[in-house]
């Protein structure tokens, strides 16, 4: 299947280059260009391309705030940031919000067909296939009748994903680099026998980023994948705050919501989904992965 591009681009003269780059190298099609934020954010919901290449600085509506919106529509895009800033605050935002990759003005041919080539293995590996294996674990998990059922013989893999199931991020994008470090922790425990391991939120991430790369021959920043994973323990966050709110006895509230994350900020987003509070409540991703490794280890 041909990879559908959009670009957002106000300079024709780039929004030209880019098109005869991705055509002339045969990396996929062009089924929309706007130089008008607003119009783009519409079409982009309606065609749902599967890679958007945005300028950060537009008249009306920045490349950030776009990228924001189509995210929080739930539109399945892959954003590509192309722009002359060097601000690292907001290049750092525009990771943030979830774009994959930046590409820095002025147009190089050769980066650009590099990254857009990255993307589009990363899209192989992790969107098609890991979307297949959800789509069938989800089945699977909504057809148990009990939410532990026979956890205690299945793998630490299938633990992990029933936890994330059940806190319905399953399909997120940071899931498989939460997967990926529990059972490397995991791992890491048992060989050390009775004295678990001592690590720092930072090496983990610098060590997956070096996995991916040997293992998988896949490039990405250590800011990428800890905004994946924070964006995915956020939105646990806010999920178990729901659970709480439609349900103060829900069996995955009361499971979770203290095991995983310090309560108050949990009764902070509910105040907040109530209209009471003007911010929702703070996560740690350590005291979630630590958490879910609790759980699997000491199963209820």
């Amino acid at each position: 299947m041909d990879t559908n591009f959009y670009i957002i681009e106000d300079d024709k003269v780039i929004q030209n280059l880019l098109k005869k780059i991705i055509l002339k190298n045969n990396l996929g099609d062009i089924i929309g260009i706007s130089d008008d934020g607003a119009q783009a954010i519409d079409e982009i919901k309606r065609l749902k391309p599967d890679i958007v290449l945005v300028d950060l600085l537009l008249p009306e509506i920045d490349g950030i705030s776009i990228v924001s919106d189509i995210n929080r529509s739930k539109c399945k895009t892959t954003f590509i940031m192309i722009s002359q800033v060097t601000s690292k605050e907001m290049i750092a935002e525009a990771y943030k919000e979830g774009i994959e990759f930046f590409i820095n003005k002025p147009i190089n041919v050769v980066e650009v067909v590099s990254v857009i080539k990255k993307v589009k293995e990363k899209m192989n590996m992790f969107h098609v296939i890991q979307s297949f294996k959800n789509a069938i674990k989800e089945i699977q998990i909504y057809e148990e009748n009990s939410l532990d059922k026979e956890i205690e013989t299945s793998s630490n893999k299938d633990k992990i994903e029933k936890i994330l199931a059940q806190l319905g991020i399953l399909g997120e994008a940071g899931n498989n680099d939460i997967i990926e470090i529990i059972l490397w922790i995991l791992e890491q425990d048992k060989d050390a026998g009775k004295n678990p391991i001592k690590y720092k939120m930072t090496e983990i991430y610098n060590y997956l980023q070096r996995r991916y790369e040997q293992e998988y021959q896949i490039t990405t920043n250590v800011f990428a994948i800890e905004q994946r994973i924070r964006r995915a323990v956020n939105r646990a966050l806010i999920n178990i705050a729901h659970m709480g709110i439609e349900d103060y006895g829900n069996e995955i509230f009361i499971k979770y919501a203290s095991i995983l994350f310090d309560f108050k900020e949990v009764r902070k987003q509910m105040n907040h989904i109530r209209g009471k509070l003007d911010y929702g409540g703070k996560i740690s991703v350590k005291k979630f992965i630590e958490g879910i490794i609790v759980s699997i280890k000491n199963p209820i």
